[in-house]
């Protein structure tokens, strides 16, 4: 399974979402409230991620002990980026292609040790 087919089981999932709205819409022009319900959507979830780490870290649990919950939330941080880029019309497979070869050729000079000059 690759990724077009996961957007695509989202895409299907969202359209037989029933709430206040619909899930599935379009982001244009017409409707910026849509982006910015989605980016709140990913910051909590964001917020849910980071504050199982804060305890991790402060030693209240131990990273195994949470790290299904973690992957919960990562997967949630992953649906709604789904969720933004084909609300948005963005291709994110060829998105993430060519961003990956910027970064490639951004980071060349550290993979070869010349980050040292």
């Amino acid at each position: 399974m690759g990724i077009k087919d996961i957007v695509s089981i989202q895409k299907n999932f969202d359209r037989m979402h029933k709430s206040n709205f619909s899930w599935n819409e379009i982001i244009t022009d017409e409707n910026p409230e849509m982006l910015q319900f989605l980016v709140v959507c990913l910051a909590g979830e964001f917020g849910e991620t980071a504050n199982i780490i804060k305890k991790v870290i402060r030693g209240d649990f131990k990273l195994s002990e949470v790290k299904s919950q973690l992957s919960e939330e990562i997967i949630d941080i992953f649906i709604y980026v789904i969720k933004l880029a084909y609300q948005l019309n963005i291709d994110i497979e060829n998105e993430f292609l060519a961003k990956h070869r910027k970064n490639t050729e951004r980071f060349k000079k550290y993979e070869m040790g010349l980050d040292n000059e």
